[in-house]
Order: structure tokens, then sequence, then C-alpha cells
């Protein structure tokens, strides 16, 4: 961080001779290579920033919930990833299952998306267990 104050000056031409003005003093900060005025100032969608009247920059930096979706999308002027198409989660054959509903993977397997698995987008999935010497004959 580099602070700096930028002094501005107004020159007339007076009878042959450069005069100045007034001389003010623009006060600001330098972050990451850009000058900012006094007051709050917004680098990237991420940071949040101030700059104080001593030339300091002090920022935060947002921090993302973890998105409860597996089709998060992450627009450039937004900070964190959005889910375009609500709450959802992926089966292990890879298909994407709404928050609140079942998909039957196969005749064996059935999948759950509740939505409410804290760090994880995976369905939850049962298997029927079939024990083939336990079927009924026909005939």
């Amino acid at each position: 961080m580099i602070s700096a104050a930028v002094l501005v000056f107004a020159i007339t031409y007076v009878q042959g001779e450069l005069l100045p003005l007034e001389l003010t003093t623009t006060a600001g900060c330098y972050y990451q290579g850009s000058y900012y005025p006094i007051g709050s100032f917004k680098p990237t969608p991420c940071e949040y920033c101030q700059c104080t009247t001593s030339g300091q920059a002090m920022c935060a930096i947002a921090d993302c919930f973890i998105t409860p979706c597996v089709d998060a999308i992450h627009e450039k002027d937004k900070c964190c990833p959005t889910c375009p198409n609500g709450h959802n989660c992926k089966a292990p054959d890879g298909h994407i299952i709404k928050a609140g509903d079942t998909y039957h993977m196969n005749r064996y397997t059935t999948c759950h998306c509740d939505g409410h698995q804290f760090g994880s987008n995976l369905a939850v999935c049962a298997h029927i267990a079939i024990d083939p010497h336990h079927f009924p004959h026909s005939g």
C-alpha cells in the first residue's frame, strides 16, 4: 500500500509571469496500482475497501459460502457463484436432481436430494439388494 497526496496547481499568466492561483491537496490512496479518493471503494466484486485520511487503504475480502448446487456459475460482476437452477444434487451417474426430488437411477437404486446436506452436493442413494436364491420361481 502506498499513500500519496496529489498537489494540484492552477496557473495563470499575468504580465509575463506565471503565478499559481491556488494550491490544493487532494488526499487519497494507491491500492494495487490504482488511485482512490478518501472514502469507500470497491476494486473488485469481492473487495470492500476504505481509503483513510492518512492515505491508508484498508480492505476486507468477502468469503463465499459453499454453493448449494452442482451447476453453479460465476458471473464476472458478482463476488460469489450463484445457482441458476436452484438448489440441487448430483447422483452417482451424473444426473442432476432438484432439491426435494427423488430420482430412480435404475431398477435397484433410488437417489434423493434433500438440499440440506451442508458441504455436500451428492444425492443420498439407496440400493435394493436382491438375493437371487430367494426369488419366487414361476411355474
